[in-house]
Formats: structure tokens, C-alpha cells, sequence
């Protein structure tokens, strides 16, 4: 890391130096400049207790420099959504790619204090409709040890599971576990969402959230809108967040086993994301 990057962690570790920090931002972006940079400089504004978490982990896994797909005004949208469920229970990740957005969702989580994040995924670049990301040949075809590597690095490691193999195959694990904030983020095909949501909505506790990631894909969105929007036993809020992120929020019980279908319309693989 630059001695740049360490002394804006430096001044970044403490609530004071957080404030100068985003004083001097405004003052930066009234000027014109800095307007399209976003982390680690708008996790500022985030509350403290996560914020000082986020710093941490920045400190350890420079926000610039991993492999991962999320553009970072996404990836702070989603993180805020985690620390501010308000219930209690664990968060699962359906796509996890080379892990820098579980290093995230662990990071809300240990902020929290309460829960751990379960990354479900093949690890090997699949996607929709069998295909795979060609981006994987340099992982030698499997991401799962560049995986194990962020969570390493990031100093979280007791907040993290890997769940290897299919993401409608892994919710069984999760019966009794209850999941506080589930992010499908694995196979953007239109069934391989529904299989995804299907599979494992009913094990997200009241309350809970469930978010969508890739809204903005054509299949994705079709399915929010055809088939989750308007469901007695959920709640659209937050709703869309970012142009590429919408989350719902379960509500009763009783109303979920009224209208959850009894079993997932097909299998989806996992995806790397």
C-alpha cells in the first residue's frame, strides 16, 4: 500500500479524523473534483460503529486492489443493508467469486455483533445456462483458493463459511439456522433466480431482508417484478436502493407459508461473483 493509502487509514481510524476527512471531501467535490470517487472516502458518512469496522478491513484489503466484480457504490449499498437489519440470524451469500464482498458482509456483521456469513458457490466460474467467466482461467478454474485468501487477509475469518457446490443444493444446511440477510447474487438467468429464491427464502426469518443483486440484468428484474412484487408475505422496502440493487423485507410467518411454493422450479448453479 502507498504511504498515501496509510495515512488516509491512519487518519481514518478515529472518529475525529473522520470528520476532517469528509469535511474534506465536500470541501473537494464543491470544487468539482472527487465527485465520481467513492470508497473508501463515502463510507464516511456511514455509522460509526461500521465505518471504523470498514477502515479495518480497507487496512488490510485495500479496497482497490482484489478481483471482484461489485462496483463499489453497489458494494457499499448492499454492506449498509447488512448492518441495518435489525434482526438476528446469520447472512448468506449466493455467489461469492474471490470473496471481497463476503469480507464486506462479514465486516457489517462483526460491526453488529451478531452472526456469521456463509459464501455458497461451485468456485469454479460457473453461470448462467451452463456457461462460465472466462476470467477464471487465471485462478487455474476455480476461485476457491483466491477465496480462502481475502478472508485470510481479511482478518474475519471466524465470521466465514464457504459452502462449495450448487446454491439450491446447500439450503437444507440452513434449516435451523435463521438467516438474517439473504443476497442472491448466483445464476441471473430468470429461473435461476426463482430456483435461488425459492430454495431459500423460507429460511430467512421475519423481518429479515432479501436482496437482489444485478436488478438492472433483463431476467432479473422480470422476476422481482413478476413474481416477488406484490407477495402478501413480503414487504417491498427498502425496494431499490441502487439502480442494480433491490431488497424486500419478509414479513409474518404465518403469510410466508401461505404463498412460499413448496419446492424450487429448477436446479441453478452457483456463480461467482
Amino acid at each position: 500500500m502507498s504511504w498515501i493509502g496509510q495515512s488516509y487509514y491512519k487518519i481514518a481510524s478515529t472518529r475525529a479524523g473522520r470528520g476532517v476527512l469528509r469535511a474534506g471531501l465536500a470541501g473537494l467535490r464543491a470544487c468539482g473534483l472527487l465527485r465520481e470517487f467513492r470508497l473508501p472516502l463515502e463510507a464516511l458518512a456511514l455509522d460509526h460503529p461500521l465505518a471504523a469496522e470498514l477502515q479495518r478491513l480497507w487496512s488490510r484489503i485495500h479496497w482497490a486492489g482484489t478481483d471482484g466484480m461489485m462496483p463499489p457504490e453497489q458494494l457499499l449499498a448492499v454492506v449498509r443493508l447488512a448492518y441495518e437489519c435489525p434482526v438476528e440470524g446469520d447472512t448468506v451469500e449466493l455467489g461469492a467469486w474471490v470473496g471481497l464482498t463476503t469480507v464486506h458482509l462479514a465486516a457489517a456483521c462483526q460491526a453488529r455483533g451478531r452472526g456469521d456469513v456463509f459464501a455458497v458457490d461451485t468456485f469454479a466460474a460457473t453461470k448462467e445456462r451452463g456457461t462460465t467467466y472466462a476470467s477464471a482461467a487465471k485462478y487455474g478454474g476455480s476461485t476457491l483458493a483466491r477465496f480462502h485468501e481475502t478472508v485470510r487477509a481479511s482478518g474475519l475469518e471466524r465470521r466465514v463459511h464457504a459452502h462449495v457446490g450448487l446454491t439450491t443444493e446447500m439450503a437444507d444446511r440452513h434449516r435451523d439456522r435463521p438467516i438474517r440477510f439473504l443476497f442472491i447474487d448466483a445464476d441471473h438467468s430468470y429461473d435461476g433466480v426463482k430456483a435461488d429464491f425459492e430454495t431459500w427464502s423460507p429460511h430467512v426469518a421475519p423481518g429479515g431482508l432479501i436482496v437482489f443483486h444485478d436488478y438492472a440484468i433483463a431476467d432479473v428484474r422480470r422476476f422481482v417484478d413478476e413474481e416477488v412484487r406484490g407477495q402478501s408475505w413480503l414487504e417491498p422496502l427498502p425496494g431499490r436502493v441502487d439502480p442494480n440493487v433491490f431488497a424486500i423485507t419478509k414479513s409474518s410467518e404465518p403469510a410466508r407459508r401461505a404463498r412460499t411454493p413448496s419446492r424450487p422450479a429448477l436446479a441453478a448453479a452457483a456463480i461467482v461473483r
